[in-house]
């Protein structure tokens, strides 16, 4: 997996916090942003928070548009899984969950029939 690091100038004397893997399953708005569907990203904080602000940062407004709507909520069709496992509530976006090394899947649920 490619590593990625978004460096600014507000942060450019700061070392990341931890790397991740991040996947995006179903999630064209970001993935063709990014311009592939995995990457580990160097974050600054260890929540799923801090992952979506950092691709914020390194990928601008179409990223975001595709994770808030214009009001600033979260998109609730789109669900989050660490490490394969456990899928985490809007609720659980600022509670420090991450680790060195873990996984982060964003998945957006489509409804059809």
């Amino acid at each position: 997996m490619e590593e990625f690091f978004c460096s600014n100038e507000r942060r450019e004397y700061k070392v990341p916090d931890m790397k991740i893997n991040v996947e995006f399953l179903g999630f064209p708005m970001v993935s063709d942003v990014i311009g592939k569907k995995k990457l580990e990203l160097e974050i600054f904080g260890e929540t799923v928070k801090d992952v979506i602000d950092e691709l914020i940062k390194c990928y601008g407004n179409k990223v975001r548009d595709a994770f808030y709507d214009p009001y600033g909520n979260f998109d609730q069709m789109i669900q989050i899984a660490i490490n394969d496992k456990s899928f985490i509530s809007t609720d659980q976006h600022e509670v420090p969950l991450l680790k060195e090394g873990y996984n982060v899947a964003f998945m957006l649920l489509l409804a059809g029939g």
